[in-house]
């Protein structure tokens, strides 16, 4: 016993040492984003009618560099995130993409790497490449043009957007993979076993190691390959996931997100266009198609306008419509941003119209 208490302290006063001697390579940075918006929304499910307010994210970041004994490369890091939305466990039901827990503010970009030159190795969770952005969002704004609409309505009984953000993807989930540099593109492939961030980080427990929740997902598999093919100015994606069915309750199929899209920039003018594919275990599928152009007034403003389709892949659906206005502002520390978006055919619900004025600023320290 006290052998192996001697074995034990000795593995932790090594750990501890190495992070004494590598403590120069921890680095902390964060953002914020500060936002206000003004939404008139027709949807008839919507009692509000027009709503406006403000909203805020921040993230603390915090990454540890430096060398295993081998002399692999070693990264390991985590964030702490606090949207607008978290709230303490004896308020109101959270939101969808949190737990009463707050688990969701301590689940961002948790991982470590290992570097063997071109090619990495990563554990962890929200930190491999992934699809959760939009091409056409030429401006840089932190809100995507369709999560403008969509949070408000939904969070005021209205209709949410078909336009499908992401393709259907695990990489919030806790998993491992592979990235290899091509240098025409990065390759990856990510292996989840399935569950929920919340479940798989103890939800409901206060050992943070301990699975709190039985969780009915089954193994999901993502490639994406993403980079500038050889060509200057251009950045383009390729991305295929697919969760397995087998063993979850009822009939189902597998649920696959695919997204294809690019970016292109030639002196002041930059052009992008998107396709996302998401098709759900009921077989439904949900697809959207975007496109924008941006021009560069000058080296600090930048001005875009897009529009986005997206229709559920069954019979009598309405194509959901949005058209946008783009205003982006370097102010060197602080960016700040304007948006005009409109939408007709909101959900796919023909007498659902809304429009949004979104103002944006963002630091970064």
């Amino acid at each position: 016993m006290k052998k192996n208490l001697l074995a034990t302290s000795a593995i932790v006063g090594s750990l501890f040492a190495f992070a004494g001697q590598a403590s120069a390579q921890t680095t902390i940075t964060a953002d914020m984003h500060l936002t206000y918006s003004a939404i008139s929304n027709d949807s008839p499910s919507n009692v509000l009618g027009s709503y406006r307010g403000f909203g805020k994210e921040t993230q603390l970041n915090i990454k540890h560099t430096g060398k295993l004994a081998n002399g692999a490369g070693y990264v390991a890091g985590f964030s702490i995130e606090h949207d607008g939305n978290d709230r303490n466990v004896t308020n109101a039901t959270p939101a969808a993409n949190n737990t009463s827990d707050l688990s969701g503010m301590f689940n961002e970009n948790v991982y470590m790497d290992f570097i063997f030159g071109k090619t990495t190795l990563t554990v962890g969770a929200d930190h491999i490449q992934n699809p959760d952005f939009t091409y056409t969002n030429i401006a840089g704004f932190r809100a995507d043009p369709e999560d403008i609409l969509d949070g408000a309505n939904v969070g005021n009984t209205g209709v949410a957007n078909l336009y499908p953000g992401s393709a259907t993807s695990r990489y919030g989930s806790f998993g491992a993979g592979i990235i290899q540099d091509l240098g025409l593109a990065k390759v990856s492939y990510y292996y989840v076993p399935g569950g929920t961030p919340s479940a798989e980080t103890g939800a409901g427990t206060t050992e943070s190691m301990v699975i709190g929740t039985k969780d009915a997902g089954e193994s999901g598999h993502e490639f994406m390959a993403r980079g500038d093919l050889g060509v200057k100015g251009l950045d383009a994606t390729v991305f295929y996931s697919v969760q397995d069915s087998e063993g979850t309750a009822g009939p189902s199929k597998d649920v696959v997100g695919r997204m294809v899209g690019a970016k292109y920039n030639f002196g002041a003018i930059t052009v992008a266009a998107e396709l996302k594919r998401n098709t759900a275990a009921t077989a439904v599928t949900t697809e959207g198609i975007s496109a924008a152009i941006g021009y560069a007034v000058s080296k600090d403003v930048t001005v875009a306008i897009g529009m986005q389709e997206a229709e559920l892949k069954q019979p009598g659906a309405k194509t959901e419509e949005t058209k946008y206005l783009q205003v982006g502002y370097n102010l060197g520390p602080v960016v700040a941003g304007f948006a005009y978006v409109d939408s007709d055919n909101l959900g796919g619900v023909a007498t659902a119209q809304a429009k949004g004025l979104y103002f944006q600023l963002s630091s970064a320290f």
